[in-house]
């Protein structure tokens, strides 16, 4: 019985990437205005969260922020690890990019 708890609790964990939306419990965009058409733009991914598709979803953001374009003035990228798994503690990987940004 425990082994079909795990197995669900994995299958169901295995759906649940961030998906493109502002920051929740589960990750998304924080952005912050530092001065005119300039801003910082963080987006946080959770566990199932590829690293091309946290650049994307931080672009993507980005774009909204300045459509004629932006400069990057500055990036810091990384992750965190850390996490609770059925009751467990797991080492999971939640990557972040954070970068300010200058619109053109």
């Amino acid at each position: 019985m425990k082994s079909v708890a795990l197995i669900t609790g994995c299958l169901v964990l295995t759906g649940c990437a961030t998906g493109y939306q502002a920051h929740t419990w589960s990750g998304g965009y924080k952005d912050e205005q530092l001065g005119e058409n300039h801003y910082r733009v963080e987006y946080y991914g959770n566990g199932t969260t590829s690293i091309p598709m946290l650049k994307e979803y931080w672009s993507k953001r980005s774009s909204e922020l300045c459509p004629q374009g932006y400069d990057v003035i500055d990036e810091n990228k990384g992750k965190t690890d850390g996490g609770i798994f059925l009751g467990g503690i797991t080492t999971i990987e939640h990557p972040w990019l954070k970068a300010e940004i200058q619109c053109k």
